[in-house]
């Protein structure tokens, strides 16, 4: 038996980029098999050289410099508040102060390349909350901060969302247009809902805890940017749009439409469901990409489903239609993987090429599916396509040719296909259940 190294642990978390680092410490062996096959690295190396597949922006609505950059702005004004060496007694928090300050101007002067308007925009949120949380802090630090103030803030920002929310009935030209639209204003209005929670109380003594003051202030100012970009992007898409109209009932009725699709989908596979890949098949999976490929498929049905029904109950209309829809997706693909397991396949790669065949067939699948109009719904499906894409590249990074990290990074590629084959169908449904209420 050998050891995996490091970053093949790494690897063995797949559940999506976020979760790798939480698996370093892991102790655990491979089989004789893995440890034996090795591959050409030049191959592998090449794919992870090639930047994954941009998502195209499909969004609807124009997101304008001037939209973006009044986040900078406030940004900088934060951070010209606070001095570049603050006179506060304790010398530990003078020094974090400094640091968190620099990585706030750096944050303002290095933007993060973003693909989509509304990337742009979130990235600019993110810098001038984290310029607001330096200002809130080095202001308890001062003790020019209020618990009242604070609470005020707080409760401005619900009552400004709660009549936002009471003027939201989903107007738009097109159905599904208006659905994207929709869905991002609804993730807005869940931002700022968010910071808007009296949580986490403010501190008896701010100057004894200026930090958990600056998590605060920082929370409460991306709240208020998360509702002026919301506002301002609905006002923007129905200045842009003839005739709007109500698509509120329409939207509604597709999510429970496509609910009611979606668990037709889950009896079909249901025994899979709840079946580990060791048990779910006459052959023997362990320790080839097929029972990785299938376990992450089954795990992704999972979280669709979760996510789904989370936005049902919150009444978030457009995200519960497009989260069912992802769910669809998922469900087609993993049944796709149940029979090509079946079928034999997907075993290990014979050779480096195989994986870079099945690199060139995912990114071909992922753009057809961008294809798929109304293409502002067909972008929206296809991400977790695009995310399986970029994960594969991210495990051939540095790549030593070793047998896990190749099946993983072929699983990748393998689920990132069936996905994305999936997508028209599953356009073609979320068009069919708008446009029977529309």
């Amino acid at each position: 038996m050998t050891r995996r190294s490091r970053r093949s642990v790494l690897g063995a978390c797949g559940a999506g980029l976020a979760a790798l680092a939480g698996c370093a410490e892991l102790d655990v062996e491979i089989g004789d098999d893995e440890a034996e096959r090795e591959y050409d690295v030049a191959p592998l190396a090449a794919i992870a050289e090639e930047d994954p597949p941009t998502r195209p922006d499909s969004f609807p609505v124009d997101v304008t410099e001037e939209l973006v950059e009044r986040h900078y702005d406030r940004a900088r004004e934060f951070v010209a508040a606070v001095p570049e060496r603050p006179a506060v007694p304790n010398g530990v928090v003078a020094e974090r102060l400094r640091d968190r300050r620099e990585r706030a101007i750096e944050g303002i002067d290095d933007r993060p390349d973003a693909a989509t308007g509304p990337s742009r925009l979130g990235a600019a949120r993110r810098t001038r909350s984290e310029a607001a949380e330096v200002n809130g802090a080095y202001r308890a630090a001062v003790d020019e901060i209020e618990r009242e103030s604070v609470a005020r803030s707080r409760e401005e920002l619900r009552r400004d969302l709660h009549e936002l929310a009471a003027e939201s009935d989903y107007r738009g030209g097109d159905p599904a247009e208006a659905l994207v639209v929709h869905a991002e204003l609804e993730g807005l209005r869940g931002y700022a809902r968010r910071s808007a929670e009296a949580w986490p109380p403010f501190p008896a003594d701010p100057a004894a805890d200026v930090f958990r003051v600056g998590e605060i202030v920082g929370s409460v100012e991306e709240g208020w940017a998360a509702l002026g970009d919301a506002i301002r992007l609905r006002a923007r898409y129905l200045d842009g749009t003839d005739d709007p109209r109500s698509y509120r009932s329409a939207m509604t009725a597709a999510a429970h439409r496509l609910d009611r699709r979606t668990a037709t989908y889950r009896r079909r596979v249901g025994e899979f469901l709840d079946t580990r890949a060791a048990e779910a098949f006459d052959r023997d999976v362990e320790g080839t990409p097929a029972a990785e490929l299938y376990e992450e498929a089954r795990r992704n049905v999972e979280f669709a489903s979760d996510d789904a029904g989370r936005e049902r109950r919150t009444g978030d209309h457009a995200t519960a239609t497009l989260g069912a829809a992802t769910e669809m997706a998922s469900l087609r693909a993993f049944r796709a993987v149940i029979d090509a397991i079946e079928a034999g396949e997907y075993g290990p790669p014979e050779d480096a090429e195989r994986v870079s065949t099945a690199h060139r067939e995912a990114i071909a699948a992922l753009r057809e599916a961008w294809t798929t109009k109304p293409v502002g719904v067909s972008v929206e499906l296809a991400e977790p396509a695009r995310e399986a894409v970029a994960e594969a590249h991210y495990r051939l990074e540095d790549t030593g040719g070793e047998a896990y990290e190749v099946d993983s990074a072929f699983a990748s590629l393998v689920r990132a296909r069936l996905y994305a084959e999936a997508v028209p169908d599953t356009v073609a449904s979320v068009v069919a259940a708008l446009e029977s209420e529309a």
